[in-house]
Order: C-alpha cells, then sequence, then structure tokens
C-alpha cells in the first residue's frame, strides 16, 4: 500500500522580507514627506492661480504674435518705395555716379540670380538691384544697408 505524504509547507514570508535591501524608515519617511509635499503643492490655491494665468497667457498671447510676424513679413515684403527714394537711401551709404542710373530693379527671383553669378549670392527677394553703366549695387531696403558693389570695367557699346 501506498504511504500519504504530508503536504508541503510554504513560507508565508514576503519576497519583500527576504531581499537583503530593506527600506528603512528614514527612506519611507522622506518618501511620504515628498508625496505630501507635491500633493499640498499640487492643491494648492497658488499653483492653480499660476497654470490658470500661464494657459491664459498662451491662448492670448501666442494668436497675437501669429498676427504680428505674418503682418510684419507681409508689409516688409510689401514696401514699396520710388526710385529716386532708394538711389537717395544708396548714396547716403557709398558714393554714386554723378548720372543717373540705368535700371533700379526689385528682385523677384532671388534663386535664379544666385544661380546665374556669384556677385548676386546675398540677395534676397525684396532688395534692390542699382545699375550703373560702370556700377552695380545690390541693396537691402529692409536693414537699409549695402549687400554688394560690383565695379563694371566693361562698357557695352
Amino acid at each position: 500500500m501506498m504511504k500519504k505524504m504530508a503536504p508541503v509547507r510554504r513560507s508565508t514570508t514576503s519576497k519583500l522580507e527576504k531581499s537583503p535591501a530593506k527600506r528603512s524608515s528614514i527612506s519611507r519617511s522622506a518618501r511620504n514627506l515628498g508625496k505630501k509635499s507635491l500633493r499640498s503643492i499640487l492643491l494648492s490655491h497658488t499653483f492653480h492661480t499660476g497654470v490658470r494665468l500661464a494657459l491664459i497667457s498662451i491662448f492670448i498671447f501666442v494668436p497675437f504674435y501669429g498676427v504680428y510676424a505674418y503682418l510684419g513679413k507681409t508689409v516688409a515684403n510689401e514696401i514699396v518705395v520710388s526710385k529716386s527714394q532708394i538711389i537717395e537711401r544708396v548714396r547716403e551709404l557709398t558714393t554714386l555716379p554723378a548720372e543717373n542710373p540705368e535700371a533700379v530693379v526689385r528682385v523677384q527671383d532671388a534663386e535664379s540670380l544666385k544661380r546665374q553669378n556669384p556677385f548676386y549670392n546675398k540677395v534676397k527677394s525684396g532688395d534692390y538691384i542699382v545699375m550703373y553703366k560702370t556700377l552695380a549695387i545690390i541693396y537691402d531696403l529692409r536693414n537699409d544697408e549695402i549687400l554688394a558693389i560690383k565695379n563694371i570695367n566693361e562698357v557695352v557699346r
């Protein structure tokens, strides 16, 4: 006949108690203090007021800044200045020949100009090119500066 075996008893101690790294009461109290501090901050009236003010300012100022940036860019590209005003502004920055310029042209497609000649490397759409018989000048109206000057030695007849 077969002999009955006694059931195997399992230990009732938890794995945490068996582990060599036990949490000390100091770390537990520090963790509890941190939780309580965070909870009191998150539930405080000052925190909620600050979050509300931040959200309101974001929802108000971001659209205004977007409109400001859009209008600034649009207005800067749509500035229309007469030929004589461009010549006077360039004359304040450098000496010009006494004769009238052959052409004062506003740049529409800067990329195609850059591919044509290295003289146009700094040109941007909206800049002006002032052409004399012996001189070419690239003028940036937005920043009121001369980007490039080129002496033309060849006189085409």
